[in-house]
C-alpha cells in the first residue's frame, strides 16, 4: 500500500513538471507580441519575467478582481501613477492571482520530500499567502523609492531652473534647459512630461498640477502652489525658484533628519536575530562545557 501511494505521488509530481510549464509556454506562445506593454522595463523583475502568464490572469480574473474591491483598485492606481508602471489595476490583481497559485504548487514537490500531506499543505498555503502579497509589497517598494528619488533630486533641479531664469530663459524654457542636460532619473521624466503637455496646449500651472498628481508628494504640491499663486499675483519667479530651492532643501534634510532618528529602532531586529544570540553562544559555550566537565 506505501508502495502504490509513492508510486502514484511521483507519477502527480511528474505530471506537474511536465504539464505546468507546457501551459506557462504555451500561453507565453499564444498571447500576442504586440500587448507586451512599451515600457516594459520598468516592471519589477518578477512581473517581466511572468508577464504573459501575468497577463492572461489579469484579462481573464483581473476585472472581476476590481469590481470586487474597487477601493482597492483606486489605491492600486494611485500606486501604478506614482511608481510610473505602464500596467492597469487589473494587472497587478493578476499578478497576485498568479503568484498565489505558484506559491500553492510548491506543496506537491514538498510532499515529496516530507512526505506528509500535513506540512506539504501548510508550507503551500503559507507560500500562496506570501504570493498573493508580494506584487502589492513591490509596487508600494517602487513607489515609495521613486517618490523619494523625486523629492531628494527636487532641490537641485529648481536651484538650476532658478539660475536659468536668472540668466534670462522664462519657466519652460528653463525647465527644457534642466530636462536637455541628460539626467536620467525619475524628476527628469516628468518634467519632459511637463513640457510635453504644455506642447499640446495645457497651461503651465495645469501641467504642473498634473505633475504633482502624479508624484503624490506634499513637498511638490507645496512648489506648485507656489508658483501658482507667484504667477496669479505677479511675484517674481526668480525669487519664488530660491525660496522654494531653501525650502526643498531644508525639507531634504528633515527627512534625513527623521531616518537617522530612526535607525536605532531600526537595528534591534537584527540586533535580535544575529548578534545577541552569538554572544550569548560565546559567552554561554564555555559555561555549558565546564558544567558538563564537573559532571554537574
Amino acid at each position: 500500500m506505501q508502495q502504490t501511494t509513492v508510486g502514484l505521488s511521483t507519477y502527480v509530481f511528474v505530471f506537474l513538471c511536465v504539464v505546468v510549464p507546457y501551459l506557462l509556454a504555451d500561453l507565453a506562445m499564444r498571447l500576442p507580441s504586440a500587448s507586451r506593454v512599451a515600457g516594459e522595463r520598468l516592471l519589477p523583475v518578477l512581473y517581466r519575467i511572468f508577464y504573459p502568464v501575468i497577463a492572461w490572469a489579469a484579462e481573464s480574473f483581473g476585472d472581476t478582481l476590481a469590481r470586487w474591491r474597487p477601493e482597492r483598485a483606486e489605491a492600486v492606481r494611485r500606486q501604478l501613477l506614482l511608481a510610473a508602471m505602464p500596467v492597469t489595476p487589473q494587472f497587478v490583481f493578476g499578478a497576485q492571482l498568479t503568484f498565489c497559485v505558484l506559491g500553492a504548487l510548491v506543496a506537491f514537490p514538498m510532499f515529496m520530500l516530507v512526505g506528509s500531506p500535513m506540512i506539504a499543505g501548510g508550507m503551500g498555503a503559507v507560500l500562496a499567502l506570501c504570493g498573493w502579497f508580494t506584487p502589492a509589497f513591490m509596487l508600494d517598494t517602487a513607489a515609495d523609492s521613486r517618490q523619494e528619488r523625486i523629492v531628494k533630486d527636487l532641490p537641485f533641479a529648481i536651484d538650476l531652473v532658478g539660475v536659468a531664469m536668472h540668466a534670462g530663459l522664462d519657466f519652460n524654457a528653463a525647465v527644457r534647459y534642466y530636462v536637455g542636460l541628460g539626467f536620467k532619473n525619475a524628476l527628469t521624466s516628468e518634467f519632459a512630461q511637463m513640457l510635453r503637455e504644455t506642447e499640446l496646449g495645457m497651461s503651465r500651472i495645469d501641467a504642473l498640477e498634473a505633475m504633482a498628481a502624479r508624484i503624490q508628494s506634499p513637498v511638490f504640491t507645496s512648489f506648485v502652489d507656489a508658483v501658482a499663486h507667484g504667477s496669479d499675483t505677479g511675484a517674481s519667479m526668480i525669487a519664488t525658484m530660491r525660496m522654494q530651492g531653501e525650502d526643498m532643501r531644508r525639507a531634504r534634510f528633515n527627512i534625513a533628519e527623521r531616518k537617522a532618528q530612526r535607525a536605532p529602532s531600526i537595528m534591534i531586529f537584527p540586533m535580535a536575530i544575529f548578534i545577541v544570540p552569538a554572544v550569548f553562544i560565546v559567552i554561554g559555550v564555555p559555561v555549558w562545557m565546564r558544567l558538563k566537565g564537573t559532571g554537574l
